[in-house]
């Protein structure tokens, strides 16, 4: 097939104008079916270079692998490797070009001059494990796994030893100091031993709580907390737990009461949802100075929603994203002074997500609604 020079000329200019910002090019009906050739050309060179047995050996490897030919471009790989590139097909670039990254390009440069690497590779919104392995036929084994979820466990077993640690810290400190005070002598003195003594009460309930629910969230994201979904009637729940906190709201001077409507019935676990509710109604009342606590029900579609709404100060809103992450503390010093353990909403998302549901919180200057939807019953 032959063009005119000036047919071919055109086309040219025309595509170097669209590129650099100019209007779409018009181009004839030859030219377009050169580059679909070509395109079809290059295709079937890269299928020829395949070879079946590696194809095989690398769909039979469950990371993302490919060989790297000399030329630094990916000859042949798998599925995993191939869901790396925008277009779902990685063969013919390279690297560089599918993942972004200069130390990823060094390493298989350096592979290909004969040197292994193995890396951890941190991008925007994964970590990979590279293990870059020379051939001995000049090209690269290139071996990716995806190891985002594993560190993030990790970082979060650690995040979890260091609070729990530092959680344990001050009633364990203050026990031991109140102890010693005791054993050298104070404890001969009646008068001056009780107040010693009820510091060992008041932070041993403390250690109690938090052992408590350091346990029940364990046992939630381990599954091993019975979770039984029926029909449940939320109405006689929620005023059993109103009953609950009754005393310790009027000590406070608030009201606590329950309108959830009598014939609100959910598709969740009683000792679920009992254990919700005692969680936000208590957290209401820690944190309201007047006004009062209401636990409410709703229907929305085929969910339903209770609710515990409190007058108390509010949420700051650049505390709302983390609140249910385990021991975040608004006010950490006035959670500890009035006892809290900073695990109780962490355990309220973990609850309700284990019945299929969600929680959300809504707050400001006139209070705070924690909220927990469920499928109806």
């Amino acid at each position: 097939m032959a063009f005119g020079r000036t047919q071919l000329g055109s086309a040219l200019r025309a595509l170097r104008g669209e590129l650099a910002g100019g209007a779409r090019a018009e181009l004839p009906d030859e030219i377009r079916e050169l580059a679909d050739l070509l395109s079809e050309r290059e295709a079937r060179r890269w299928e020829v270079q395949r070879d079946p047995a590696e194809q095989e050996l690398l769909a039979a490897i469950p990371d993302a692998a490919a060989l790297i030919a000399r030329d630094g471009t990916v000859r042949v790989c798998n599925t995993a490797f191939d869901a790396l590139s925008p277009t779902g097909r990685s063969t013919g670039f390279t690297p560089l070009e599918l993942v972004r990254s200069a130390e990823l390009a060094e390493a298989v440069k350096r592979a290909l001059e004969g040197t292994a690497k193995r890396l951890e590779l941190e991008l925007p919104r994964q970590i990979w494990l590279v293990h870059v392995q020379p051939l001995v036929r000049g090209e690269v084994l290139l071996l990716m796994r995806d190891v985002t979820d594993r560190r993030r466990a990790e970082a979060t077993r650690r995040d979890f030893v260091a609070n729990a640690s530092h959680e344990l810290r001050t009633p364990i400190s203050a026990i031991n100091a109140a102890a010693e005070t005791l054993l050298g002598g104070a404890i001969t003195n009646q008068e001056s031993a009780r107040p010693f003594v009820e510091i060992i009460a008041r932070h041993t309930e403390r250690l109690s709580r938090l052992s408590n629910d350091l346990l029940d969230l364990s046992r939630i994201e381990s599954r091993q907390w019975p979770i039984e979904l029926g029909s449940l009637e939320v109405a006689s729940l929620a005023q059993q737990v109103v009953n609950l906190f009754a005393e310790a709201a009027r000590a406070k001077g608030l009201t606590l009461r329950s309108e959830v409507p009598a014939d609100l019935r959910l598709r969740a676990d009683a000792q679920a949802v009992e254990q919700i509710l005692v969680n936000l109604v208590e957290n209401g009342i820690k944190y309201t100075q007047r006004g009062g606590v209401t636990v409410v029900g709703s229907v929305d579609g085929d969910r339903g929603t209770v609710a515990v709404t409190d007058t108390g100060v509010g949420i700051e809103r650049h505390h709302l994203p983390r609140i249910f992450e385990r021991f975040y503390r608004v006010d950490p010093g006035r959670s500890r002074e009035i006892g809290g353990t900073g695990l109780g909403l962490a355990i309220v998302k973990h609850l309700a997500q284990a019945q299929g549901g969600e929680v959300r919180v809504e707050s400001g200057s006139g209070g705070t609604t924690f909220s927990v939807r469920l499928p109806l019953g």
